[in-house]
């Protein structure tokens, strides 16, 4: 069965992102390959398997647009709240909390977003039910 190992975003400044993608998700390189041209860096942490690809276009002066198709990546915390508190303490944008509740008013999930510094999107989610 075909496995998950990473997903690939194209970024403008590397090193503000490593910054953002190491503070927000604790994500670190774990492999990296430099050519003439471009860079690949690949972030993990100890939670997952999966990576984030970032690609650097050396010499890339005009901001990547994402189109109408990207959605967003999505990654899981223990307390969503929390977490949001945590990023705003450190002067990042999050949006505000959000709750998805079903008919019986029974919690389904507690998110909220924020984005990279390319303005890639990030759902922050709480553990809960589904989302593991």
């Amino acid at each position: 069965m075909p496995k998950l190992i990473h997903t690939m975003i194209r970024v403008q400044d590397l090193e503000r992102s490593l910054a953002f993608y190491d503070t927000v998700l604790g994500m670190t390189p774990s492999h990296r390959l430099d050519f003439d041209d471009f860079t690949l860096v690949y972030l993990r942490n100890a939670e997952a398997d999966a990576e984030i690809e970032l690609t650097w276009n050396k010499g890339r002066d005009t901001p990547y647009t994402h189109g109408d198709g990207y959605g967003h990546v999505a990654a899981v915390v223990d307390d969503a709240r929390a977490e949001r508190e945590r990023l705003l303490g450190l002067g990042f944008t999050p949006k505000d909390l959000r709750e998805f509740k079903d008919q019986g008013g029974d919690l389904l999930a507690r998110y909220f977003f924020v984005e990279d510094p390319d303005g890639y999107k990030i759902e922050v989610l709480e553990k809960h039910g589904h989302y593991r």
